[in-house]
Parts: structure tokens; C-alpha cells; sequence
């Protein structure tokens, strides 16, 4: 769509620039070249902003540890339904369990919505909810050997 009004702009400007006398000629193209120019930026930052991607939320690197840990609670921003955490860590001679935890509305607890378990070979693994609903949620990782967790929080909007 917009290559289809640039092309029109280009047409437009060099139909003028053929009709028009040699003075008058360059302030014409220049004009018509800068509002097809601002059109398209226009339009493409629109477009842009419009688009869904991924976000992310939160991004941190836990220090090196073993055993059950968590991160703090974060809240789901609004409008956004699809959450995930990737996790990560190194040193091949463990394993990483990822729980992705939400808190139940009207007092009815927590519940585990997603959990993964991966091999810490610095290759991150992926824990995603597709119809996330409520507002507050957290990670725990299990790790069975000291090792450093790198995870990233993020959400699609």
C-alpha cells in the first residue's frame, strides 16, 4: 500500500518537473519529494507501533546458587495474554526446573501454570502460558548444583 502511494508521489514529481520551467522546477520537487517522504515515514511508524511483538518485562542474572529459589513477583500488563520465561545456565552437569507460578484470584491460593526442565548447557529453555488471566506472577528454579540463572520475563502485545 504505501510503495503504491510512493510510486504515485514519483509520478506526480516528475510530471512536474517535465511542465515546470527550470526555476520553478527544483523548489516543486523538492516539496513533493519531502511530503512523500514524511507520508511514508508516517505510515511506517504507525505501522510499526501497531505490530505485536515480544516484551520484555524483566531480566536478570541470579547469583550462582543451588536448591529451590525464586524470583520476586511481577504483575501482567494489561491487554497482554501470552506470557513466557526463558531461563538459562551453564556448567552441563545439572539440570534447571522452571515452575511459572500465578496467584489465584479471591484468596484460592497459588498454582503452578507451566513448568520446564531443561540441561544447564547455556542454551535457554522456554516456560510459556497462552491464556494468562490473572495479574500476579513469579518463577521458582531448582537447580541441583551451584550454578549462576540468567531469565528473562516477557510478554506478547
Amino acid at each position: 500500500m504505501r510503495h503504491a502511494s510512493f510510486a504515485l508521489a514519483l509520478a506526480t514529481t516528475g510530471l512536474a518537473l517535465a511542465t515546470a520551467t527550470p526555476a520553478l522546477a527544483a523548489p516543486a520537487a523538492q516539496s513533493a519529494a519531502t511530503t512523500a517522504t514524511n507520508a511514508t515515514t508516517a505510515t511506517t511508524a504507525t505501522t510499526v507501533s501497531a505490530m505485536a511483538s515480544w516484551r520484555t518485562l524483566r531480566h536478570e542474572s541470579l547469583p550462582p546458587q543451588k536448591g529451590y529459589f525464586s524470583t520476586h513477583t511481577w504483575n501482567r500488563p494489561s491487554g497482554a495474554r501470552v506470557m513466557q520465561v526463558k531461563a538459562r545456565c551453564w556448567g552441563n552437569d545439572s539440570n534447571l526446573k522452571v515452575n511459572l507460578w500465578f496467584l489465584r484470584k479471591w484468596g484460592a491460593g497459588e498454582k503452578i501454570a507451566k513448568s520446564g526442565t531443561w540441561r544447564c548447557n547455556g542454551k535457554y529453555g522456554i516456560v510459556r502460558i497462552s491464556n494468562a488471566g490473572h495479574s500476579l506472577y513469579w518463577a521458582t528454579f531448582s537447580l541441583s548444583k551451584k550454578h549462576t540463572v540468567e531469565y528473562w520475563v516477557q510478554y506478547y502485545k
